[in-house]
């Protein structure tokens, strides 16, 4: 089965940092909440709303006008392993690819 990216909740989902030079100043565990404040308090601004609430703009892409709307980032998470167990079927639908 093919690990796929996860989108983390906001409020319920816990991270905790792998020990690397990268390290930020957060505790040991911490919420993706607590993750955009750190980055808020980082760089000074109201970060939250490229996450949270989006930010109005306008696009323009090939072959197309200017379109208006909103837009947000948003975190996934990759796991090495995936948590659902792997099907029987799962070999037989790799034979056919």
């Amino acid at each position: 089965m093919d690990n796929k990216w996860i989108n983390l909740d906001l409020e319920t989902d816990v991270i905790s940092q792998q020990s690397n030079a990268n390290k930020m100043s957060l505790p040991d565990f911490f919420t993706l909440r607590a993750l955009l404040e750190y980055w808020q308090r980082q760089v000074g601004g109201p970060l939250k709303n490229f996450f949270l609430d989006g930010w109005e703009c306008q696009v323009l892409q090939p072959g197309k006008g200017w379109q208006t709307g909103k837009m947000k980032l948003h975190i996934e998470f990759y796991p090495d392993r995936p948590t659902e167990p792997e099907s029987p079927l799962d070999e037989i639908r790799r034979m056919d690819s």
